[in-house]
């Protein structure tokens, strides 16, 4: 008998354990299921966090690349005004030519001619005048027309083969 006895009170402590084990067995499985859930939340939110760093990525790549693109191009187009503007004035040396001034007694002004016999050789004997030609006597501006005869100082340029007086002074009448 002393073995049912055993068997008895064994089996209702098993009984009463069961009973009062069940919560606890609820509660662990509740816990894992949050846990299951709270994992997935989590995997979920990093796959879209990765998606955006990803996005996020390619667009300031492509902004990066598109800054980059605008400033060798602002750089290229800087280099051929600079270059263009370079070649200009070069252009613009050459067709100026150098110029000096000749001394001589005036022939004739017509228009947009002064007829010069130059006192020292090789010096123009004609030059083109234009609006910008300043004429001055004695330091002061000459109003009036210049009579044949008179002794005056020429500087000039040359622009494309031509001398151009920029400046008529008249030493004497």
């Amino acid at each position: 008998m002393r073995p049912v006895l055993i068997c008895l009170v064994t089996l209702s402590l098993l009984a009463c354990t069961q009973e009062q084990s069940r919560p606890a067995k609820e509660a662990v499985a509740q816990a894992k299921a949050a846990a299951d859930d709270a994992q997935r939340t989590a995997q979920e939110a990093a796959r879209n966090a990765q998606q955006s760093a990803t996005t996020a990525a390619a667009e300031a790549d492509r902004a990066v690349n598109s800054a980059a693109r605008a400033v060798q191009e602002g750089a290229t187009t800087a280099g051929e005004k600079t270059r263009t503007g370079a070649e200009a004035v070069a252009s613009g040396v050459r067709e100026l030519g150098a110029g000096g001034v000749v001394t001589g007694r005036v022939h004739g002004l017509t228009g947009s001619r002064l007829a010069l016999s130059p006192e020292t050789k090789g010096g123009p004997s004609e030059l083109r005048v234009d609006s910008r030609t300043r004429y001055l006597l004695q330091g002061n501006l000459e109003k009036g027309p210049l009579p044949v005869g008179t002794r005056v100082r020429a500087t000039y340029v040359v622009e494309a083969h031509v001398p151009v007086a920029t400046e008529v002074e008249v030493l004497e009448h």
